[in-house]
């Protein structure tokens, strides 16, 4: 092997390498790219219907009880508190529900789903 096809290949070998050591590194330390959301979306579609159904639709922005959460993630702010649409902002308004909505509150869901429903209601919302 001549000494420009040597080096070629050990290149190639280190990209490789570190290309292989970084997802696993990605794996190990639990990080999810951006655009994968943590939880199991079909989860949270059954968890949608037994929660929030019942005052959301999932296929409109129009109220309900509560507004409509189609395309929610791709609105600037939450549609009742105003805050900037984020999956932390999602969440605290899910967890500490809305007391003084009207028609009716919204009941706070801290201690009726475990973090792995939430993360899947997550990944839910976000393909609505």
């Amino acid at each position: 092997m001549n000494m420009f096809a040597r080096m070629r290949a050990i290149s190639v070998s280190l990209i490789l390498a570190l290309m292989v050591a970084g997802g696993l590194a990605a794996v190990s330390t639990g990080k999810q790219s951006k655009k994968e959301p943590a939880g199991d979306a079909a989860k949270g579609q059954v968890l949608f219907k037994q929660n929030c159904d019942l005052c959301h639709y999932p296929d409109r922005t129009d109220k309900k009880l509560g507004p409509g959460l189609k395309g929610l993630f791709s609105l600037k702010e939450l549609p009742s508190s105003h805050k900037p649409v984020t999956e932390e902002n999602v969440r605290a308004q899910i967890e500490a529900g809305s007391p003084d909505a009207k028609p009716m509150p919204m009941p706070p869901f801290k201690d009726k789903l475990k973090p792995a429903e939430m993360d899947a209601l997550m990944a839910y919302l976000k393909t609505l």
